[in-house]
Parts: structure tokens; C-alpha cells; sequence
């Protein structure tokens, strides 16, 4: 591997310029380790250098044994209690932050509409961490600098020998979307690079300038980070002969001592713009003089009264559509998470109304995001420019529907015959109860004069009016019902099948509303409810028809929200909502109900505009 390689050209250089004796044993298991440097230091060598963390244990137990033995270590720090042996260490992470930057302006250019940048890594032992944590960092100041929203992503694959899983993993990312791998890890990290080459991706060196060891690969490397290995063997090698041997202590390689560095772009120097170009002089000269953060060895804190510090939290706003109590304290598990996650304070705020929300969102354009419905979405982006991220998966949905309900035994057979009928509707601001009820009668030609409408007063209002009569038919929310396979889908039939109609009841704490000899099916429209209220609202209310999807509730940030804190944000969101503590949060039902997050776009919301513009609606609707 380039690693080895590397280091033993600095042995080389060392023989052919101060005379020394070079050689080298391989060790193909750890069990070699110490049997490899005992024939060494029995062989009389002066200096024996080890090459690698994982020999770290076996080197400073050697070196404890061989006290007239000078040893060195490469990426392992040295003990001060033993004067015979010296560290070699490597701040990669000053040259990787930069080489991240070109990656994802690689990315950036080869992929506009969806750039993901992607790493396959060895061990996950801090030498490959190293590499790994300042690369994402350079893409983030990327990502800040020109508001863009390149993507990171990556596999620790746990060994530094395997070019098969390497390439596996590496093709796994690709089908993902990822348009530049850095191969960090020997032979591992060579083969996601071949990966990327067999399917017409980027790639991105380690250690040497790996356009002269990959041959094969060699013309779609766009850099590499140099971690001249062989300048800081050769000069630990002459420091010993010249009787100035750093024992105890270690040697540092730097971009300011050129031990570490960015390579040539080679054959995509033309990818690469002019502005990055003179971008990644000043960034080196910003790291040289200690004024950027690498993210190693510790992660960087944001800048004072930048967003996301303790004196100026990023606003996590939720709509007051459910018990205000249940949402602050759900709302508190979500902070926690996202602060472990991302290292920023976060503010749970509950504002007072929908409109509220808004806007409290564009008042705070740069630090907030908002759990808004798609309504409250569409107004927001209107008014400031709110920007959707996801929307909310619940039972396995992204979308939703509205119902139109009409008494079972009612003549009313089709859209066309609720013409001159009275139509009652939980509030004129609900999306799913009346928005969305605007098109479907618009397109049947129907007309509801305004004294033929209803106010219920909610969705549970409105099924209690067409049960008792009080209405021809009703609009409500519709979700479909749970049943055995094949599950629902669209297209089906949206109600319970008539030969298990008489089966449908609560269950035996009123909890939920059942269908089936067996309880196979749960009703979860509307008309659940009703349920304890009226334990056969099924039995006595039919769905005459549901509505186009609409897309679910969304996440948004607000319009000028740094790009790279989005990022950060989206991903903790992303594996906050695989975890248990998800369902005490926002998954829990007396709660949104979110069972899961699926990326959403602006143009899915097109659906929700048509809507607002056949109601007339503005924010003033909302109410304050």
C-alpha cells in the first residue's frame, strides 16, 4: 500500500543520502508485531521504526525491553518516560480540510442538482478519523461559503486489506448518489476508488499522490491529501545520526513544514474553478495561522454570536396544534438529541397560532426551523421565502388525503350529486377538511352555496354531523386503514369492505376502532374519532370519495439558514428518527404522530397552492 511504500522511501533516502543501513519485515497478523521487532533489536539494528497505530502497544512494550535501541513510531505519540522512542505524527486534518473544500467543489460541478461527497475508510482508529472528521469540515465551509448543500456521507468498512469490500461499499454510495470517494485505508480504500472509476465518479487520494500508484484509476483522481510520510522518516532517521534524536517527544508534520498537503489536480484541473483555486490558498493560510477550525482533535464550536451558540439558539418552532405541554416536552427529547448530534443550543418555541409560527420563522430568517403543515408551508414561502426539507411519514404515508363522508343509506352516489346539498367542514384553514375539498368540486362542477356551509369545528365535528344527519356530507381527514396483506394501496377502495362492516367496534379500552372477526382491520379516517361517542360511526357513514394526495406536514428552515448547519441538522434529524427516543418526541401519537422523514420538495407542495388559490386564502386566514 502507498502508506508502507511511502514510509519506506524515507528508509531509502535515508541509506542513499547519510549512508545508513535500511531494511523491513512485513507482519501479516498482529501476532507479528512483537516477534518483528524482537529480530531487529536482537539483529543489533540502532533504530527500528514501526509503521502504523495499530503497532502502538507492541512498540512502546519493545521499547521498554530494548532501552539501547532508538525506536520510532508512524501516527503513534511517544511516551516522555521513554527516552528511546519517537512519535511521527501527521496533522493530516490540516490538509484534508482543504482537499474536502476541492471535493465537494468536484462534486458541486460534476452533480449540481444532488452533490454528495462520500469516503470508504479502514478501521475506524483516530489516523483514518483524522483524515475522515476534517474532510466533512472542508465540505461544510464549502457548503457556508457559496450556500450550497453538498452532501457527506461514509463507510468505516473495519479492515485495511479488503479492495472487495472496499469496492462494495464504495458501489452502495454511488447507488446513493455520491459523486467523489476518498479512499481512506490501504487496499480498502483503493478499491472504493476502482468503484468509482468502474461507474464514472471521482475520486480522492491518501497519503502519496495517488496518481502515480493507481495507474488504473489515475485519471479521475481530482486530488489527494499528502502525508509525507517518507520526509518525516527521513528526517527522524537524521536527527538520529546527527545525535539529535527526539526521543520522549514527537515529530509533527504540518502544512507549514510541508509535511502534510494537498496533491495536483492532474487530469481535473479544468473541473476545479478559478475561485476554488485561489479559495484553497487562503484556506491553508487560514489553518497555517491557526485561525480555522479542522474539527480535529476536537470538533469546532461555533463562533461566538454566530447561530446555534447558548445566546442565540436555533428556533425549533411547532405548530400549537396539539396539547401545547405534550409538544414542549416531546419537543425537549428532539433538542437534546439534536444538540448531542450537532454540538449547537437549540430553543423549543410553541408559538400561538399557525400564523404565529410564520411568522416567527421569517423573523428569524438566519435560525429557525418549523414542524408547519403543508398549508402553513405554502403561506411562508410565499410571504418569506421558507424553504421545505422534509415531510412527515406516518404509517408508512408521505402523503394524505381528505374524505368526503355521507350517511350509508344516503342516494348521494357521486361528486355530482352533492349539488344543492349542505356540506359541513371542520374549518375553513384545514387543508385536508376544506382546501383540499375546493378542486375535487370544482371539477365536478359543483357549486355548495355559502349558507348551505358548515362549520363543525374539527375533523371529529364533522364526522358527529353527517352521523347525526346534521349534513348531507361532511370533509375530514382520511388515513388508510390498516389490513392484513397485501396492505392498502392506491387505487383501492378507500372504506371497510361491507362483509366485515357489522364487526367494526372500539377495542376493549375505546383506544382504537377495529374491523374484522378478528380485529384484522383499523379504522384510522376520521370517524375513529367518533368512536367511543358512536361505536358504529363506520356501520352508519360511508366514504363517498377521497381526494388527489397531498403532500404530509413538513420540516422547513427558514429562508436564509446557513447551509452547512442545515446539513448538519438535516442528518441528525435523519438518525434521530431511527431511534426509540423518536417515538417519545414527535413520533408519539398524542404528539404529531411522525412514524418517519422522507426528503420533500417545494414543487410537491404546487398541490397546496392550487388549493389557496381556489379558497382565496392569505395569512390573515390563519388567524392570530
Amino acid at each position: 500500500a502507498s502508506f508502507n511504500e511511502n514510509t519506506w522511501k524515507g528508509l531509502q533516502d535515508a541509506a542513499a543520502e547519510l549512508g545508513v543501513e535500511a531494511t523491513f519485515l512485513e507482519s501479516q497478523s498482529q501476532a507479528d508485531y512483537e516477534l518483528n521487532i524482537t529480530e531487529f533489536a536482537e539483529q543489533g539494528y540502532d533504530m527500528i521504526i514501526t509503521v502504523g497505530f495499530l503497532l502502538g502497544d507492541a512498540t512502546y512494550k519493545m521499547a521498554a525491553q530494548y532501552p539501547d535501541v532508538k525506536f520510532a513510531i508512524v501516527d503513534y505519540p511517544s511516551d516522555p518516560s521513554l527516552t528511546n522512542l519517537a512519535g511521527i505524527l501527521f496533522n493530516v486534518d490540516e490538509a484534508s480540510f482543504p482537499v474536502g473544500y476541492v471535493a465537494a467543489a468536484a462534486a458541486d460541478q460534476n452533480d449540481p442538482a444532488d452533490p454528495q461527497v462520500g469516503y470508504i475508510g479502514g478501521m475506524q482508529i483516530p489516523p483514518v478519523e483524522q483524515f475522515i472528521v476534517a474532510y466533512e469540515e472542508g465540505v461544510k465551509y464549502y457548503n457556508a461559503k457559496y450556500g450550497k448543500k453538498v452532501k457527506f456521507t461514509g463507510v468505516y468498512v473495519g479492515d485495511f486489506e479488503a479492495p472487495d469490500q472496499g469496492k462494495n461499499q464504495a458501489n452502495s454510495l454511488i447507488d446513493e448518489g455520491v459523486d467523489v470517494i476518498m479512499g481512506v485505508g490501504g487496499k480498502t480504500g483503493n478499491g472504493g476508488i476502482a468503484a468509482a472509476k468502474e461507474r464514472g465518479k471521482l475520486g480522492v487520494g491518501v497519503d502519496v499522490d495517488q496518481y502515480f500508484t493507481l495507474p488504473n484509476e489515475k485519471d479521475i483522481l481530482v486530488t489527494s491529501t499528502l502525508k509525507r510520510l517518507d520526509k518525516a522518516v527521513f528526517n527522524t532517521i537524521k536527527a538520529a545520526v546527527e545525535g539529535a534524536f527526539p526521543g520522549g517527544s514527537n515529530y509533527i508534520a504540518t502544512l507549514a513544514n510541508e509535511g502534510v498537503g494537498v496533491g495536483p489536480f492532474h487530469d481535473q484541473e479544468a473541473l476545479i474553478p478559478a475561485n476554488v483555486v485561489t479559495d484553497l490558498a487562503d484556506i491553508q493560510a487560514k489553518i497555517i495561522a491557526g485561525e480555522l477550525c479542522t474539527g480535529w482533535p476536537e470538533p469546532c464550536a461555533p463562533a461566538a454570536g454566530s447561530i446555534g451558540t447558548p445566546d442565540n439558539p436555533i428556533k425549533v418552532l411547532f405548530v400549537p396544534s396539539v396539547d401545547a405541554q405534550v409538544i414542549v416536552s416531546g419537543g425537549e427529547i428532539m433538542k437534546q438529541a439534536l444538540e448531542e448530534a450537532t454540538g449547537f443550543s437549540y430553543e423549543v418555541v410553541v408559538p400561538t397560532s399557525y400564523a404565529a409560527t410564520i411568522e416567527e420563522m421569517c423573523a428569524a430568517p438566519d435560525r429557525s426551523i418549523g414542524f408547519i403543515p403543508g398549508l402553513g408551508y405554502v403561506l411562508a414561502n410565499q410571504l418569506c421565502g421558507v424553504d421545505v426539507s422534509f415531510k412527515a411519514i406516518r404509517f408508512g404515508w408521505d402523503v394524505y388525503w381528505a374524505q368526503l363522508l355521507v350517511q350509508r343509506d344516503s342516494d348521494i352516489q357521486t361528486l355530482a350529486d352533492l349539488e344543492g346539498k349542505t356540506w359541513g367542514y371542520p374549518d375553513a384553514g384545514s387543508t385536508s377538511g376544506y382546501l383540499a375539498v375546493l378542486p375535487m368540486l370544482a371539477a365536478a362542477g359543483v357549486e355548495i352555496p355559502e349558507g348551505n356551509r358548515v362549520e363543525t369545528g374539527g375533523h371529529t365535528g364533522s364526522v358527529r354531523a353527517v352521523y347525526n344527519g346534521e349534513v348531507d356530507f361532511s370533509s375530514s381527514f382520511f388515513s388508510p386503514p390498516l389490513k392484513p396483506d397485501p396492505a392498502w394501496a392506491r387505487g383501492d377502495a378507500p372504506d371497510i369492505p361491507d362483509d366485515i362492516l357489522d364487526t367494526c367496534a372500539p377495542n376493549a379500552d375505546g383506544s382504537r376502532l377495529f374491523c374484522g372477526p378478528g380485529q384484522e382491520w383499523r379504522v384510522l379516517d376520521a370517524r375513529a374519532g367518533l368512536r367511543q361517542e358512536a361505536p358504529d360511526v363506520v356501520q352508519k357513514t360511508r366514504i363517498l370519495a377521497i381526494s388527489p394526495d397531498i403532500p404530509n406536514d413538513t420540516l422547513s428552515f427558514s429562508p436564509d439558514f446557513p447551509a452547512d448547519v442545515r446539513a448538519q441538522i438535516e442528518a441528525a434529524l435523519v438518525a434521530f428518527a431511527e431511534t426509540d427516543a423518536w417515538d417519545t418526541s414527535i413520533g408519539n401519537q398524542d404528539f404529531y404522530g411522525w412514524t418517519g422523514l422522507s426528503p420533500a420538495t417545494d414543487e410537491e407542495y404546487d398541490v397546496v397552492r392550487q388549493m389557496i388559490e381556489l379558497s382565496g386564502m392569505t395569512m390573515e386566514d390563519l388567524g392570530q
